[in-house]
């Protein structure tokens, strides 16, 4: 996934907008006129910035309609992209955050909205320094819900920019405000610690440290007091997903699979529909008999045209057609093998679809010739017994390899071998089951 996605997201187009403003108080009017007028001057730059000027040094002290003041001229010069000037006035701005002239949420308000402004109109490096500038003021007025947001705002900067010292220290520093003097997780701290564990995730993904990967992983997984975004739950039960992959353990990578599209399509994401693909790409590794694009969750998405190509590609594997799943694979390389994550597990996928076939192939007979079998699959001889080999060690096929005729002989099955092997075909199946059913549930 595109790291984008799972925290943080700016929704709102830049553009310069003059809030609607509260609290007016008993203030001096003709300072409250000034403010007015100034605002109606906006398209004047240097007349506004001279009439919001005046209203600030008006007021023998710091006062309200000094803060309104000062914010609308930051407002000005990042609409002027005068990013020195943008610095000076949040100072100022902040100095009335120290002092507290305005109240906390108002004061919370008006940070969050320059932030979000700064995020989108500035360079990397000048919005981590305004990020910087903003942590040490919520420090200092001991703000500390704004602070751990700002700092995963910070955090996520950092991941952007591939300062991983610098991010691996934030983390750090906001993982022990998480924890009491023995170490142990601040209960009602729960939920902020998951994030910053989902900011690992990211991390560890991005450098691709395996095994703090999955340890971060399982961490995420004992956290029991938190109650997280879907969209974080989504992108931790993602990572999970591909650690399980990557160890071909295709039950529990289907299972985080479907959390993570269940969590994403709570939270409106569109992560949901590239999930969704890896769901499919899991439950056809593991052989599944369900078909997950049938259930109601997915239902939604069939016209979707990457849904639409791995329906195909779901097709092919439940006709056992390995001539239309490699045309499946060529019409639709935008939305299966251009997808690096896919196209890692593509030899994978061909390698079962193809031993599928085979072993559904030879059933009818007691004797036929490999090069006969490869014909029918499209693939060379010394590829198919390579498969028949693996069928005969995997037990999934009683037969014998003649390699210098190049025949394959199937071992008759007894009333009691048929019985027996039926027995343990179902218990396997229940086996299946009962563990993608713990899995689903947690």
């Amino acid at each position: 996934m595109s790291d984008d996605d799972f925290m943080y997201e700016d929704e709102e187009e830049y553009e310069f907008e003059y809030e609607e403003d509260d609290g007016e108080g008993g203030e001096d009017v003709g300072v409250e006129n000034r403010y007015y007028n100034a605002k109606g001057l906006r398209d004047d730059f240097d007349a506004a910035i001279r009439e919001f000027q005046t209203v600030v040094d008006d007021s023998p002290t710091l006062t309200e309609w000094g803060f309104k003041a000062t914010k609308q001229m930051l407002k000005l010069c990042l609409r002027e992209s005068k990013f020195d000037q943008v610095l000076s006035y949040y100072e100022r701005m902040l100095d009335y955050v120290r002092q507290l002239i305005v109240t906390r949420n108002y004061a919370e308000k008006s940070i969050n909205n320059m932030l979000e402004r700064v995020s989108l109109a500035a360079t990397p490096d000048f919005i981590q320094r305004f990020h910087k500038m903003t942590l040490l003021v919520l420090k200092e007025t001991k703000n500390d819900r704004l602070w751990l947001r700002t700092s995963l705002r910070l955090a996520k900067i950092l991941l952007d920019q591939r300062e991983y010292q610098a991010l691996d220290s934030l983390l750090a520093e906001l993982r022990r405000e998480c924890e009491d003097d023995s170490g142990a997780v601040i209960l009602e701290r729960g939920t902020q610690l998951l994030e910053i564990h989902a900011m690992y995730l990211a991390m560890y993904s991005a450098l691709e440290e395996h095994k703090k990967l999955k340890d971060t992983y399982l961490q995420c997984m004992a956290i029991k007091s938190a109650i997280p975004h879907p969209r974080i739950m989504g992108f931790i039960c993602e990572c999970g997903g591909k650690l399980f992959m990557g160890e071909c353990n295709w039950e529990q990578a289907k299972a985080n699979f479907f959390d993570a599209f269940k969590n994403y399509d709570e939270a409106g994401s569109p992560q949901r529909v590239q999930v969704l693909k890896y769901l499919v790409l899991a439950s056809l590794l593991s052989e599944s008999e369900v078909n997950p694009l049938s259930g109601p969750e997915a239902m939604s998405y069939v016209n979707d045209p990457a849904i639409v190509a791995i329906t195909a590609l779901v097709a092919a594997f439940e006709n056992q057609d390995v001539v239309g799943f490699e045309h499946t694979l060529r019409q639709n390389t935008e939305h299966i093998q251009d997808d690096p994550f896919i196209a890692r597990y593509i030899v994978d996928l061909r390698r079962t679809l193809r031993m599928q076939a085979l072993e559904s192939a030879v059933m009818p007979y007691t004797r036929i010739r490999i090069d006969s079998l490869a014909k029918r699959l499209d693939i060379p001889s010394a590829d198919a017994e390579q498969l028949l080999v693996a069928l005969i060690l995997d037990k999934r096929l009683r037969a014998n390899i003649d390699q210098e005729q190049g025949v394959l002989t199937l071992e008759q099955d007894t009333a009691e071998h048929q019985q027996f092997e039926a027995l343990s075909k179902w218990a396997l199946n229940m086996e299946s089951m009962l563990r993608s059913a713990i899995a689903t549930t947690g």
